[in-house]
Parts: structure tokens; sequence; C-alpha cells
């Protein structure tokens, strides 16, 4: 029997529903079998201010792994639009991990396969200890660029796994990246229909109860009319059919 597909996700209570329905996004588009682990509330010590409240988690992940395996890891603010299998078995080509490229140098960490074997000098709490002493970079880390500890374990993934703030056929994940105009955020993202669509299912399936976002709504985490905008969206698509 296969292993189960390690998934972890960076995110934090702002993010909870994001990361439930990122989560049946995944659930709903793969026959293997996936294991799930958040990442959050992690006291690492650094002493600057993440870009995210668990940007820096991430690099946690070989050594939770026990450096085996592979494993994905997922910022909470996408939907995943194809099947994560072919993410958890694309051909390494010998990197220890991929990600998008930003440029000549860096990459974007929102979306990275890893083969924790290859990455047994990740020990985030050591690099910690260095960017509080200003001997290395936190920027650099997180863009895997050669300021930081581990541009030489990356290689580069596809443009669809990490698709921004659009989608079209080809797209194997949407990411929302521009947080002020996320789907759950504010109404009206051109794009807002796979998140629209995955929350539907979620309520529908019970993953998500009604009441948990009516909370979510109370609690300012996401804006006031998304179920009556789900609706909405939910009834012009099948009009359409």
């Amino acid at each position: 029997m296969e292993e189960p597909i390690k998934i972890f996700i960076g995110t934090e209570p702002l993010q909870w529903l994001a990361t439930e329905v990122l989560k049946r996004s995944i659930l709903k588009r793969t026959k293997a079998a996936v294991v799930f682990h958040d990442l959050i509330g992690i006291d690492l010590g650094l002493r600057l201010k993440m870009y995210t409240g668990f940007s820096f988690y991430r690099f946690s992940i070989p050594e939770k792994c026990g450096y085996e395996g592979r494993a994905i890891y997922l910022d909470a603010d996408m939907v995943v639009l194809g099947d994560i299998a072919e993410l958890a078995n694309i051909d390494m080509q010998g990197f220890g991990v991929l990600a998008r490229k930003a440029n000549a140098e860096s990459y974007f960490t929102s979306t990275m396969l890893m083969d924790c074997a290859k990455l047994k000098h990740w020990k985030v709490k050591e690099w910690v200890a260095l960017i509080n002493a200003g001997l290395t970079s936190y920027a650099g880390c997180m863009s895997g660029a050669p300021s930081g500890m581990n541009h030489a374990d990356f290689g580069p993934l596809a443009p669809i796994w990490n698709d921004f703030d659009k989608y079209d056929e080809k797209t194997k994940l949407i990411h929302y990246t521009h947080v002020p105009t996320q789907p759950w955020k504010k109404a009206g993202h051109p794009f807002r229909g796979a998140f629209l669509q995955e929350l539907y299912d979620c309520i529908e399936d019970g993953t998500v109860r009604i009441q948990d976002v009516e909370k979510e709504i109370k609690q300012q985490k996401i804006y006031p009319n998304i179920l009556s905008d789900m609706r909405e969206y939910i009834s012009e698509k099948n009009k359409a059919l």
C-alpha cells in the first residue's frame, strides 16, 4: 500500500475557512490517500516579523517528516484545480525542492514539492538563530535566493501549480495572493468562482457548516455577503449549463 501524500498547509486562525476550502478542493480531485498537517502556532523564536503569521514554518517540514519521503507545502489561500497526486509524483530531476521561479535566482515558495531525504540540512531553528544574529537573510531563505540557506536545493516547478489570482483550463492551482481582494475577504474577485464553488460544496457535504461561516462573518474574518454571493454564483452557473 502506498504511503499517503503528506500535505502541509501554512495557516492561521484568520484563514480557517480558506484552509477548509483548500483541503476539500484537494480531496475532491484525487483518488490518492492524503494526510493534512496544519502549520500553525509554531514557536521558532524568530525576532523578525514574518511575511505572514506562518511564513517561516514551511522550512520545518523535512524535519517533521523525519527527513524521509516526499511532502507538499501549500499556503492556505489557494484552491487546487487538478489532481494533487500529479504534483506529488513529478520527476524532481535530482533537486531537493521544486517551486515556481520568481526570477533567475529566486523562487515563490508558496507551493513546494520536497524530497525530504535530500533536505537533511534544513534545520529551521539553526536558520532562525543565524537570521537573529544577522548572519543570513530571512528574505533569502523565504525565496530560495543565494542570500539564504537553501538556494542550491531548488529547481523549477511549472507555474500551473501556483497560478497567481487567475486560472484557465491549464491551471492546476490558483493562489489568491492579493490579500485585500481574496474572494472570502471582498466581493467581486474576477476569479472568485473556484473558491465559491468549493465553499458551496463544503457546505453541501457538511465539511463546513452555515453557522461556522456566519460566525466567521460576525468576527469580521470574511465579508458579510459571501453566502448570498455564493448562492448567486452557483445559480448563474447552473443556468448556463
